[in-house]
């Protein structure tokens, strides 16, 4: 039989040192790598377009609730009540009200004007015809609203549900992108920096 060689096993034995050029290319590796583990960073048109859309949402819940409110107060304050007879109404796509004309003796003689809306919505259960209390302001007559409406004003309408309802959460999710970009905007610092 022919002796084998035993393989001499040396505990002591290291590899040879990797050259600088091999130590950069996997560092830049171990990089890419971490790099491609992360998730994309927003955009910042997207952020912008967040902000912008929650802005847009919140001037138009203003834009349906102030006027309503100071239309209200200026009638309290000063308005007039008077009977005036009803003369059109016009219905949106939906079939809901979206102008009411009336006719009433005011200072001047007779003035024919639209009805204000309260929070973007008319009063139900007008036709032409019919006779209904408003109140108008002496100083601008075509500032009138129906009695009823003046002494409890309707504030909760499906525009100011959806404005209001929708203004916090836009805010919110543009707020939390950019929280996120800015945490993985570090991120790729960190990595690129190590």
């Amino acid at each position: 039989m022919v002796d084998k060689k035993k393989r001499r096993r040396r505990d002591d034995w290291t590899p040879p040192p990797k050259s600088a050029a091999r130590l950069a290319a996997e560092r830049d590796m171990r990089q890419f790598k971490a790099l491609q583990s992360l998730p994309p960073v927003p955009q910042r048109r997207v952020i912008l377009a967040g902000y912008g859309m929650a802005l847009l949402l919140f001037a138009m819940f203003l834009g349906f609730l102030l006027p309503s409110l100071w239309v209200v107060e200026d009638l309290r304050s000063r308005g007039v009540p008077v009977a005036a007879e009803v003369l059109d109404t016009s219905n949106n796509k939906y079939g809901d009200i979206s102008k009411v004309e009336v006719r009433f003796e005011g200072p001047d003689g007779a003035v024919e004007t639209e009805l204000h809306d309260v929070a973007g919505k008319y009063p139900e259960g007008l036709f032409p015809g019919a006779v209904v209390d408003v109140t108008y302001d002496p100083r601008a007559p075509g500032r009138a609203l129906t009695t009823g409406w003046v002494e409890n004003p309707p504030m909760v309408s499906s525009p100011l549900l959806v404005t209001g309802a929708l203004t916090p959460p836009v805010l919110g999710l543009a707020v939390f992108i950019t929280i996120r970009r800015r945490r993985l905007l570090k991120e790729r610092k960190r990595i690129t920096a190590s």
